[in-house]
């Protein structure tokens, strides 16, 4: 018996279709699985710290003080007659040195009553207290007035404390922009670095996270994770830090 050879010819394009479609499936399966495994391999990388610093000057100043008067209760009164005599006094002498009024901020006067052992007075005691803060652009000029002042001050027979000026520099946050270019860059270089002594490269950055600012003074290394600042220098030194992670390859 003979085969038709019409139905041999409509079964070879079938075969070949499907070896091909086989064929394909079997090289699809194995270039996913070649990437599937790839991506499943440890990624190298190389996390580094950069760090950029600049020197600036303070341009505004802030200096705190105080004056009190201790009276008994029944004193009160007279106290507080004093104590505006005493505020008379202290603003004539702040402005006599250059302090203007608008640098001038004054407190409420407070009252505490001081504690006694039993048996120690019979009266009550209380310390009447009113605290002056100056805020000023006066960079340069401040100490030297803060000390003609309180000496003036203390000669007039008033109990004035005033504390350490504090040095404050405005544009913080625009310089910690600028600063974390540079830091970037420093991160960067230090990657190359290592890697180039490891025989890799550097890729892409997988992630990056900046530090907290440090306000320092000038040579301090006095850094803190949570940052610092200092206030007792004019000058200061900012500091600020990046830690990126990159592909190495």
């Amino acid at each position: 018996m003979r085969r038709s050879e019409g139905n041999t010819e409509k079964v070879q394009p079938i075969v070949v279709a499907s070896f091909v479609l086989g064929v394909t499936f079997v090289v699809g399966m194995a270039v996913f699985g070649y990437f599937f495994y790839i991506s499943k391999l440890p990624q190298k990388t190389l996390s580094v710290t950069g760090s950029a610093r600049e020197l600036v000057v303070s341009d505004i100043a802030r200096w705190s003080s105080s004056y009190s008067v201790k009276v008994s209760e029944p004193k009160l009164n007279q106290g507080f007659r004093l104590m505006k005599e005493y505020e008379k006094r202290v603003l004539e002498a702040f402005k006599k040195y250059g302090i203007a009024d608008e640098e001038i901020s004054l407190s409420a006067i407070s009252v505490t009553e001081l504690y006694m052992e039993p048996g120690q007075a019979t009266e009550r005691q209380y310390v009447l207290t009113q605290h002056i803060d100056v805020q000023t652009s006066d960079v340069s000029g401040i100490a030297e007035k803060v000390k003609n002042i309180t000496q003036e001050i203390l000669d007039l027979g008033v109990a004035f404390q005033a504390n350490p000026v504090e040095y404050y520099y405005s544009k913080l946050a625009e310089k910690r922009v600028q600063l974390l270019s540079s830091a970037v860059r420093d991160a960067r270089r230090r990657a190359e670095e290592i890697a180039k002594s490891g025989g890799l490269r550097i890729g892409k950055v997988i992630s990056a996270k900046s530090g907290v600012v440090q306000v320092l003074a000038p040579n301090s290394v006095e850094i803190s994770d949570y940052g610092t600042y200092d206030t007792s220098t004019k000058e200061k030194e900012i500091m600020v830090t990046v830690n990126i992670t990159f592909e190495a390859k």
